[in-house]
């Protein structure tokens, strides 16, 4: 059965990279790829193998690495430590015999690191699994043939850029579990590169924040996103927008003052501005960003903690800071209907924002399944693909007006 679905020819194009210590699994995985299409195929026995070969490959660089945990010399994790101070930009699928519970730390781990973490096998793997966590790239892969040789943009590339204005703004949909309807929308930047195409932020984001451009680029970002929602005001949209902050924002003094500045000059009401903090960079960074932090809930500014879970929060440490809203990672959402794990953390993620007083959105639901869970854990709004993927502002605009047509018609499930 599974051998009858067909990879789409860019998959199967992938620059793929083998490591493991194990040379019968080596040779199964090279033959189960090659039985799916795929001819460009690289081993390695262990991680500094596999480094030598990514050092080397500069030209052509791997785009799939599909890599066991438990190696002599340099292991699975230690590895994923070197790509992650590579920059590494293609997709990574892990595979170990592993407790699952030991597995799903990885997978939180590859996510920490900024690593385009796919899937996890579970040994021993059979044809089926594999083709299972390929198939999961059919969303990821852009229609180009180079989409995996993104390279990290240079300082000097992100200066132009914000000169000449390439960044770009998507949004994506958030709406009330409780009648459907669109309350928002979080903005997410993108980058028209002359020759590149459309960038994603993992090639720009942490080179702006290393050099000191993250600043020009907030604001760059923020503008625009103020921008598109003045106007959909305008239009009679009541809005509420979502732009994410670096945590090297908050050192900014001025930050509260510049953004009420463009609030203003755009038409926007302060109200209807949500700013998004990662909670993991924001509990390691709590003392220095707690007075720009307060003087933006007083300027009015709605405060969200995304990605909630993935760090190191308590009830008490959020009880310390003025957040109004709790954004649930995607790892307790996605998929979460088959995983008790994961279930529990999106319940008790519910429990403590009910005690604060935050309003709760999900994001990252892709199935019915999770939009089932969703709506019986009690958040308040959700955000993901099985609503809308993100899209450019005149897009929205399109997507939302036909939305808000199958709500009237009391249309509230998926129109995916």
């Amino acid at each position: 059965m599974t051998e009858k679905i067909i990879l789409p020819n860019i998959i199967k194009s992938l620059r793929v990279l083998l490591i493991d210590d194990d040379i019968f699994m080596l040779n199964l995985l090279e033959e189960m790829l090659k039985s799916l299409g795929f001819t460009d195929i690289t081993t390695a026995s262990e991680g500094r193998g596999a480094l030598a070969i990514i050092d080397n490959t500069h030209l052509r660089p791997m785009q799939l690495l599909i890599c066991d945990l438990k190696m002599p010399g340099m292991d699975g994790i230690e590895f994923f430590r070197h790509l992650a101070a590579r920059r590494f930009c293609g997709w990574m699928i892990v595979s170990s015999g592993s407790d699952p519970r030991i597995l799903k730390t990885v997978g939180n781990l590859l996510q920490a690191h900024h690593l385009r973490f796919l899937d996890i096998m579970q040994k021993p793997i059979r044809t089926s699994d594999l083709l299972s966590a390929l198939t999961k790239l059919k969303d990821s892969v852009p229609n180009a043939t180079n989409s995996f040789d993104l390279q990290m943009l240079s300082p000097a590339e992100i200066k132009t850029g914000l000169i000449e204005d390439h960044v770009e703004t998507y949004f994506q949909p958030q709406i009330s579990l409780s009648d459907g309807k669109i309350t928002g929308a979080e903005c997410l930047a993108r980058w028209r590169h002359p020759t590149k195409g459309l960038v994603p932020p993992v090639a720009f984001i942490s080179v702006a924040e290393e050099h000191d451009l993250i600043d020009d680029l907030t604001m760059a970002v923020f503008r625009k996103a103020m921008q598109c929602q003045g106007e959909w005001t305008r239009q009679g949209h009541e809005l509420k927008i979502s732009v994410n902050l670096s945590m090297n924002n908050l050192e900014r003094l001025d930050l509260p003052e510049q953004f009420a500045d463009i609030t203003r000059e755009e038409g926007v009401s302060i109200r209807n501005v949500m700013l998004e903090m990662t909670e993991s960079r924001l509990m390691s960074n709590l003392a220095a960003s707690l007075e720009i932090i307060t003087r933006l809930r007083l300027k009015g500014f709605g405060l969200s903690v995304d990605d909630f879970g993935t760090g190191y929060s308590s009830m008490e440490k959020l009880n310390l800071l003025p957040f109004n809203e709790l954004k649930v990672d995607r790892a307790f959402v996605f998929g979460a209907a088959g995983d008790a794990a994961a279930r529990a953390i999106l319940d008790l993620s519910v429990q403590m924002g009910r005690a604060l007083d935050m309003r709760i959105v999900a994001e990252g639901a892709e199935t019915q399944e999770d939009w089932d869970l969703v709506t019986a854990s009690g958040c308040d709004e959700m955000q993901g693909y099985i609503i809308a993927k993100p899209m450019p502002a005149n897009e929205f605009m399109y997507w939302k007006k036909h939305w808000d047509a199958s709500v009237r018609d009391g249309v509230i499930t998926p129109l995916h």
